[in-house]
């Protein structure tokens, strides 16, 4: 049997007075490069140790993107990096590939052989973000729950769309913009029969972050991935597959020792809270009308069709977050925030019904659990209690709700590990004492 070739992350440059990066990946006989490009006019001068140590970070994990066209098993890098980076790329190509491998049965937990030189971290490099806190956006409630309670922020987008520009705006947070381009060799060559499947997103956009935080002087980069992202999408064989792996605690710690390297603070600010506890208090803000996320609006606009970008409705997101938010609106307030009602229509019942009855969708949705309690506390409630879909549901909820010990009202209070400072965690706790009681 023939030895696959390495999958090889070979270099990468920065231009400063343009603002283009470049990262180059090499994969037998094909070459991939991948840009991004950066506003030249936030860019300041920054130490050579500092930007090369950040250039590698996010050379190491935008990789993903190339290595799974064969998953070869082996990843050869030209540069040496320190112990944290190489621990981040570990978890990006290993766990954070989990729901590839998995889509395509090959072997779990997926193993990979690293050929690198691991050098020493240096000195610690101070914190120096004269301009605040990097806050990056996805136009969801995760994120504009962030930029209210870090007014002061700014917020960034890989790829900017309407939706973060309009989540950005209601806000009052000036929106940086990154321009990302993969290589159009790569999709061609998905087309042609290489594998496909999902990558950890979060994982590249935090390192593009902190790419522009140490290169525009931010301090911290702050992420909203709540402990539901803890939580296994399935388990494969005894080996547990997470969709949403790079948005888990384990992942940004080993993250933060990264970016600790190269003088920037990362954290989740909203790592403590449910699903259902950042609904709650998004639900009290006239921010809510200008929040969507919905992942099929953002695949159209980004596949050339719609240019409104809305809510559908009918994938697994969309109907996870209308549950949410139907604990803390009434139909008709939910009708117009979200430009219809799902919960009316009965053939969307399985749609519901898996957020908590099966393996979840591969999808960013919440615990089995919380979604179950919030089935059966709207199936207890004089507002919603007629629906379709929650008088079809509303028992099996119960009863899965019953088995677990859940209540809407157990997942309110903020709980668990974190890694936020005193005096984000402070604001953050006051927001959360206005947030908006479930209805009735």
């Amino acid at each position: 049997m023939t030895t696959p070739p390495p999958f090889e992350i070979t270099d990468r440059s920065l231009d400063v007075a343009t603002g283009e990066a470049a990262f180059t990946y090499r994969l037998g006989e094909d070459e991939f490069t991948e840009r991004l490009t950066l506003d030249p006019a936030l860019l300041r001068e920054t130490a050579p140790e500092q930007l090369d140590a950040v250039l590698d970070l996010v050379h190491l994990v935008m990789g993903t993107s190339y290595y799974k066209l064969a998953a070869p098993g082996r990843v050869v890098v030209r540069r040496p990096v320190s112990k944290a980076q190489l621990a981040v790329a570990e978890a990006a190509y290993g766990a954070g590939l989990g729901e590839f491998a998995a889509v395509n049965r090959l072997p779990l937990p997926h193993v990979v052989q690293w050929d690198v030189e691991v050098r020493d971290a240096g000195a610690a490099v101070p914190t120096a973000g004269e301009r605040g806190a990097l806050l990056p956006v996805g136009g969801g409630k995760d994120s504009a729950l962030a930029l209210v309670v870090l007014p002061g922020g700014t917020a960034l987008a890989v790829n900017p769309t309407d939706a973060q520009r309009d989540v950005a705006r209601a806000a009052g947070a000036p929106l940086l913009g990154v321009r990302r381009r993969l290589d159009p060799l790569m999709i061609q060559r998905t087309t042609e029969g290489g594998l496909n499947g999902h990558v950890p997103v979060t994982a590249i956009n935090s390192a593009i972050s902190t790419l522009v935080a140490v290169l525009g002087g931010y301090d911290p980069v702050v992420f909203a991935n709540e402990r539901s992202a803890d939580e296994e999408t399935m388990s494969v064989g005894g080996v547990p597959v997470n969709h949403q792996y790079s948005k888990s605690y384990e992942f940004e710690q080993l993250f933060a020792a990264a970016t600790a390297e190269v003088g920037v603070t990362y954290f989740s600010l909203t790592r403590q809270l449910s699903e259902l506890a950042t609904v709650a208090a998004v639900a009290a803000l006239p921010l809510r009308e200008h929040i969507l996320s919905c992942n099929r609006s953002y695949t159209q606009r980004h596949m050339g069709g719609e240019a409104t970008q809305r809510w559908c409705l009918h994938c697994d997101k969309c109907l996870f977050t209308f549950l949410m938010f139907a604990v803390f609106l009434t139909p008709a307030e939910a009708q117009r925030m979200f430009g219809g009602n799902p919960l009316a229509d009965l053939s969307l019942a399985d749609g519901f019904r898996v957020l908590w009855a099966t393996d979840k969708p591969f999808d960013c949705v919440g615990e089995r659990a919380e979604s179950a309690a919030a089935m059966a506390y709207l199936a207890g409630s004089r507002a919603w209690a007629g629906q379709p879909v929650v008088r079809e549901l509303g028992d099996e909820a119960a009863a899965f709700a019953a088995a677990t010990g859940s209540t809407v009202a157990g997942f309110l209070p903020p709980r668990g590990p974190h890694s936020v400072p005193a005096q984000h965690l402070a604001v953050l706790r006051g927001v959360l004492a206005d947030a908006r009681p479930p209805v009735e």
